[in-house]
């Protein structure tokens, strides 16, 4: 079945722990199961990838999805013979247009603006792919040029990092890289100045640092968001059993129940 993506914004939301869960537990993986990734899966990482903040909302990124085997092959040489790069189901180069950044920030928009953006889309690529139950790493180490010459890019299209993904393998191990804490890297007004409001106890306690830093949201109540239903939905909900309705949907679900409604739209019907 085709289906059309559109520009609009989905009908699929994650709520405000998702989030910080999906920041706080996200791992680097370089260990995939053979499976392919669903094209529906590369739109949901490639839309969240459009989300990021821009310079001058000049949105410079642009994305290359890969999956042919002999161009991963390619890529795992240029990438300094990494081999999950090869190894990976999907591979998504994320690249910046110097060109489209420089009309309106010359110079500094190519060398820092178009490398800030760039970084930005790449970090909701990545809690996005961890969020949708898939496992990514981030490759920095590559040839420029080499990756140019494979893709074909053009003079004006920088690539800026690699991203291998698939789903990971439910018996691997990933670890997560121990974190410097915040309050040993962060000032208050000027450099060097520790942050007062962190360090006395009653404060430290109220934002909950010594357990996780979203800890505390879970006691929040967080307005729900309606979704109105077409007809067949309300249909198909009727049937459903009473513990089943009640069931909070998974992320996945959301993903595919979102995915459902589109298919069911008609050609003159309007996002």
């Amino acid at each position: 079945m085709l289906l059309k993506f559109n520009t609009r914004i989905y009908q699929f939301f994650i709520d405000k722990m998702d989030l910080f869960e999906a920041m706080e537990s996200r791992v680097n993986v370089k260990v995939y199961d053979k499976r392919d990734v669903p094209e529906e899966l590369i739109a949901q990482i490639l839309h969240a990838g459009t989300l990021a903040a821009s310079a001058g909302d000049i949105q410079p990124w642009e994305f290359v999805v890969v999956k042919d085997k002999k161009t991963k092959i390619d890529l795992s040489v240029a990438c300094l013979r990494q081999r999950h790069v090869e190894e990976a189901p999907l591979v998504i180069v994320v690249c910046a247009n110097l060109e489209k950044v420089a009309l309106k920030f010359g110079e500094r928009g190519k060398t820092l603006y178009a490398i800030q953006d760039t970084g930005a889309s790449i970090q909701n690529m990545l809690l996005a792919a961890h969020a949708l139950g898939l496992g990514a790493s981030w490759v920095h180490a590559f040839e420029e040029e080499a990756v140019k010459r494979i893709l074909k890019l053009p003079d004006k299209i920088k690539p800026v990092g690699v991203l291998a993904i698939g789903f990971p393998l439910p018996y691997e191990k990933y670890y997560k890289t121990d974190i410097i804490p915040f309050e040993n890297i962060s000032w208050s007004e000027e450099y060097g100045k520790e942050l007062p409001w962190f360090f006395k106890e009653t404060w430290k306690d109220r934002f909950g640092i010594k357990k996780s830093l979203y800890e505390n949201l879970k006691e929040m109540k967080i307005p729900s968001i309606e979704v109105k239903s077409t007809e067949a939905n309300k249909v198909e909900d009727k049937t459903k059993p009473q513990d089943v309705k009640d069931k909070k949907p998974s992320v996945f679900e959301r993903i595919f129940n979102w995915i459902r409604g589109l298919s069911r739209k008609t050609p003159t019907e309007k996002s």
